[in-house]
């Protein structure tokens, strides 16, 4: 592969690293936002309950903007809102001023996420599975590095380095993409608004819409409520804050290679199949999480849970990819991640409310969705029949 194409290809795995670091990182920071700014659990839980919402609205921004102006320049709008934000909230007096700055970096991690899709899928058209499988791996391998090196700034240099870091690498990536991909802008003349409105009136987008809800909601209530459904289950046996901690975070790193692997069963077998398996397994993992007897037996399905949860993100977006023209596939998949940040607001709230993290309640509200998510596609997706080579 010619250097100039691989440090193309290698670029697009940047925004959902970012968006990763970001994202994961935020459980590490709030302890200190509450000591910082004097607040409480519930006023906490509400500044990040609303940025998910913030990243949710960039996402369907998203696919106006990409409509309107090109894949390539809403994903470098999307830097450029994130970082900015981000760096000013290192001299924050206040939690208004902070909360603001905080949801306009929200908004624009939403926008860089859905376009690095299309643009995945125009640069490797004959493997869409892979294509946009590579770009979300970058989002969980982001698990690696994104806690432990925030709950490091935080212990070492205080409050504001990690949202100085945060801003930094922004900027980085920001100019290591526009060098990568700035002259690849994609085009539209298409009205995004007319866009969307034909694109809810199909039912494979209704359909795929569906199927985000759920699997994001299961996935959101598992991060959400699992640390301390296992915390609260096994302290006694030697299980502690920290090593579930490592834990959770090898399985979000496991989660790379599932993405990997769901794209590749997604080009080897398509989307049904891929992502109806990709229901199957989360739900009988998780269930597996939830009545485990031993701690050793959790520990397990955790891992696996870690390289399963996340595979039905890339192959609904691939099967966005193949079910809508070239011209509308941002828009379909900006429509059909929304529709999965919806589920990811609700989740985990919905646990809260009816429960908490105990096994009945966290079986019917993070397993059972996925086992939403393998029915829907089995008995409502059809994949699009693959062109033939014509006879010579």
């Amino acid at each position: 592969m010619k250097p100039r194409r691989l440090a193309t290809i290698l670029a697009l795995v940047l925004p959902s690293f970012m968006y990763g670091v970001y994202r994961f990182s935020v459980g590490v920071v709030v302890p200190e936002l509450e000591s910082v700014y004097a607040i409480d659990d519930a006023t906490a839980g509400l500044v990040v309950s609303a940025s998910v919402g913030f990243v949710g609205l960039g996402v369907i921004g998203s696919g106006y903007l990409a409509q309107r102006f090109g894949d390539v320049k809403a994903i470098l709008a999307g830097f450029l809102l994130f970082s900015v934000p981000m760096g000013v909230t290192t001299v924050a007096s206040n939690l208004p001023v902070f909360s603001g700055l905080f949801l306009v970096a929200s908004f624009g991690s939403g926008l860089m996420i859905t376009p690095s899709y299309g643009l995945a899928s125009a640069l490797i058209p004959q493997r869409k599975g892979f294509a946009v499988s590579f770009v979300t791996s970058g989002y969980n391998f982001a698990g690696f590095v994104g806690p432990s090196t925030t709950g490091y700034l935080l212990t070492t240099y205080g409050w504001g380095a990690p949202f100085a870091v945060f801003a930094v690498l922004g900027i980085v990536f920001f100019l290591v993409f526009l060098a990568a991909l700035g002259r690849g802008v994609r085009s539209t003349s298409t009205s995004p608004l007319s866009t969307f409105a034909e694109l809810l009136r199909t039912k494979v987008i209704r359909v795929l819409a569906v199927a985000a809800f759920f699997a994001d909601l299961g996935f959101l209530v598992y991060l959400s409520w699992a640390p301390k459904f296992l915390l609260s289950s096994f302290a006694s046996g030697g299980a502690s804050a920290t090593t579930i901690d490592t834990i959770f975070g090898v399985g979000l790193g496991l989660g790379g290679i599932g993405t990997l692997a769901g794209g590749a069963l997604f080009d080897r077998f398509g989307g049904r199949k891929s992502a109806t398996l990709a229901g199957v397994l989360p739900a009988i993992v998780l269930f597996g999480v939830f009545v485990a007897n031993s701690f050793v037996i959790a520990v397990v399905f955790v891992l696996l849970a870690g390289l399963f949860a996340n595979m039905f993100w890339s192959l609904v977006t691939a099967m966005c990819q193949v079910s809508v023209p070239e011209e509308r596939r941002t828009a379909a998949t900006s429509l059909v991640q929304t529709a999965g940040f919806v589920g990811a607001l609700l989740g985990p709230g919905i646990a809260g409310v009816i429960g908490g993290p105990v096994p009945p309640v966290l079986i019917l509200t993070s397993a059972a969705p996925y086992a939403v998510l393998a029915v829907v596609v089995a008995s409502l997706y059809r994949d699009p029949k693959r062109a033939t080579p014509p006879r010579t």
